[in-house]
């Protein structure tokens, strides 16, 4: 302000002064004549609306009345302009009938001082408290814009369509969080309302809420003992608590608020009230003795929460200990659900774009996957096989794009139903594609699908398994029977053959078929048995079928361990310098130990007669362990029942010798 007036010299001010009219008769007050006399004339007033007296209407003291906006039962409450403020106010005054009790006078008045000690947002602000020879006893607030609730639940029940858009029950619930806030903090000056109900909450043009007409208030604890409220038994029927009924205002706490905060709620959630009679005794005997309908059972045709039902019919019991202990408290539940809510909203919202990125990038590629297919069954008639090759890889990147989308839905809600189906339908579209597909693609693109097909799965199997189920069931395959317990890990297996069956009915013999052959293999064999058959997709893409006539030498001791081997048919004998140690048979796994250890084989292999394996070379199977924890912990474990079955062995070995010895001994002697 300092820096602001310094740039005016005294001749700028003087100058900038312009001589104030005279003042009429009526129209001045001692601020006005006071300013007058100096020479001042004030000529702004931007807290005049255009409804409001004006200025210069002749009137004994500050404030011109205007035309009446409110009436209640003990007065009355008028437009007025605050002439030295030059702002619109409310101003209420005694009705008529009570000016000259001095019962009623006294309850104005102290309607006033506790109102104007309410200094909170959501409590209407009181400016001025006087008499006048005019209008007698007044208060002046501030002049409020907006409606009553009760006129938007009127509107609701009414049907406005506009209205049941924008006042849905998140933004009741706002409100409502509001009007709490201003009764908790009443209360926590002393203060209980008395008299809440839809009529004395003022929804204000831009969304604000506030609460007035204080006229039931009372003072906790000995300070309302004087106030005639304190003698009076009163309140509006239909919002009113069990004790209100009954006991004078003395003895009220602020469960009555609590009580007919949860009739507002009861009625935000339903558009009614709980308990209605034809008058004041009928509606109290309802409160007293008729059981509260469940807001959802008041209201089926409206979506309530349970949390929030619960919430409300705890604020309604009828024993005010079994109450909320305080509007906090109340105010706490309410806040937790909405937070609940607006989370899963926000969650909601998050999976739908992950939802609508990932088709956004799937949609589109109709066409493409369709010139794809045709060039996959002409491949054999001489397709270009690089032009092919370059078609997968250009829809690999998109899947793997939508991939991306859909894992960061699947991180909000494992879930949410709608990215599982659409992650079960981007596996499938990979695995008839792309890889298994008919022809194998380039390793390269291959180790891409496998990626992507594992990560799909480990996110998405249920989707996956329930859009295998109904692609193959589309042309009629009959539904393969769930095992026992199995869940859809399991399951996979049958409908991958059902797919292969659907995409690949003249096309027998095709890498898709071949893999799905070696993956049936894999799940007889005990290390792979307990595994989701989709997770071995890796292993089964790496191996390769070996045959081996009767007394072929597998593999030499001290030879590097560059292959493991899984045995389909026939033994296989172990030798250690020479002597037989073990012989394995169908289901067994053998030369892994030099395979993960890279070290040299500790011992040979024979076939005692013809076998047929599948053999994993080193580096695929050490890679494969690495970034596969099931088959790692798979592989672990065998290998700890191939050393106790070993160590057993060997302690009987021990114990057969021991006896040996002995006996060789007590024959000596």
């Amino acid at each position: 302000m300092a820096k602001t007036l310094s740039r005016f010299g005294v001749g700028d001010l003087a100058s900038a002064t312009r001589p104030a009219p005279p003042l009429t008769e009526g129209v001045a007050t001692a601020l006005a004549e006071a300013a007058q006399r100096m020479g001042i004339a004030v000529g702004i007033h931007p807290g005049l609306d255009a409804d409001a007296p004006q200025l210069n209407i002749p009137s004994d003291g500050r404030y011109v009345l205007g035309a009446e906006i409110g009436r209640g039962g003990g007065g009355r409450v008028v437009l007025a302009t605050d002439r030295d403020l030059r702002r619109s106010v409310a101003l209420k005054v005694l009705a008529e009938r009570h000016v000259k009790t001095p019962q009623r006078v006294q309850a104005f008045l102290e309607e006033a001082i506790i109102t104007a000690g309410l200094e909170h947002p959501n409590i209407v602000p009181v400016y001025d408290l006087g008499w006048s020879p005019e209008f007698g006893f007044f208060y002046t607030m501030k002049r409020l814009t907006g409606r009553p609730l009760v006129d938007i639940l009127d509107a609701l029940r009414a049907g406005d369509p506009e209205l049941g858009q924008s006042f849905g029950l998140s933004r009741a619930l706002s409100a409502f969080v509001e009007l709490c806030r201003a009764v908790a903090y009443s209360h926590r000056r002393g203060v209980i309302h008395s008299d809440l109900k839809p009529d004395n909450v003022i929804v204000g043009e831009y969304g604000e809420i506030v609460v007035v007409d204080w006229g039931m208030a009372q003072l906790l604890g000995p300070d309302g003992d004087s106030q005639v409220r304190a003698q009076i038994r009163g309140g509006t029927p239909a919002y009113m608590s069990p004790e209100q009924f009954t006991d004078p205002g003395s003895s009220l706490s602020v469960g009555v608020d609590i009580w007919a905060l949860g009739v507002i709620l009861y009625e935000l959630l339903t558009l009614s009230v709980p308990f209605v009679g034809a008058d004041t005794d009928e509606i109290g005997m309802r409160v007293m003795i008729e059981p509260l309908a469940p807001p959802s059972s008041r209201a089926p045709h409206r979506q309530i929460p349970p949390g929030i039902e619960q919430i409300c019919m705890r604020a309604l019991e009828r024993d005010s200990e079994r109450r909320y202990a305080d509007v906090p408290e109340f105010l706490g539940d309410v806040e937790a659900w909405l937070a609940g809510t607006r989370e899963r909203m926000r969650r909601e919202e998050q999976i739908a774009h992950a939802l609508d990125s990932a088709r956004a990038l799937l949609d589109p590629l109709g066409p493409a996957e369709a010139e794809l297919s045709r060039d996959l069954a002409g491949l054999a008639a001489g397709a270009d096989a690089g032009s092919v090759e370059q078609a997968r890889a250009a829809l690999l990147t998109d899947y793997e794009l939508a991939a991306n989308a859909l894992f960061r839905g699947l991180q909000i809600d494992p879930e949410a139903a709608s990215l599982q189906v659409l992650a079960g339908d981007l596996y499938w579209r990979i695995f008839t594609r792309l890889y298994p597909s008919r022809v194998s693609p380039s390793p390269a693109l291959r180790e891409r699908c496998i990626g992507l097909l594992t990560g799909l799965f480990a996110r998405a199997c249920s989707g996956v398994v329930q859009v295998g189920r109904e692609l193959a069931l589309t042309v009629g395959l009959p539904a393969p029977v769930d095992p026992p317990a199995s869940g859809g890990a399991s399951l996979w297996l049958s409908v991958a053959q059902m797919v292969a069956g659907r995409e690949d009915a003249l096309h027998t013999g095709t890498e898709m078929h071949s893999v799905l052959a070696r993956l049936s293999s894999l799940k007889e064999i005990p290390l792979f048995r307990g595994m989701p058959s989709a997770n071995l997709l890796p292993i089964a893409d790496a191996c390769r079928e070996i045959s081996f006539p009767p007394g072929a030498r597998i593999f030499r001791q001290g030879d590097p361990g560059d292959t493991l081997y899984v045995l389909l048919d026939g033994r296989v004998d172990i030798l250690r310098d020479g002597a037989v140690i073990n012989t394995l048979g169908a289901g067994e796994c053998f030369g892994e130990i030099a395979v993960l250890g890279e070290t040299a084989r500790t011992a040979s292999a024979t076939a005692v007669d013809e076998i047929r394996t599948l053999a994993l070379e080193a580096p695929r199977f050490r890679k494969i362990v690495g970034e596969t924890g099931e088959i790692g912990l798979a592989v672990i474990q065998a290998l700890n029942d191939r050393l106790r079955v070993a160590t057993r062995r060997e302690a009987a070995l021990r114990a057969l010798a021991s006896t040996i010895l002995n006996q060789a001994e007590l024959d000596h002697s």
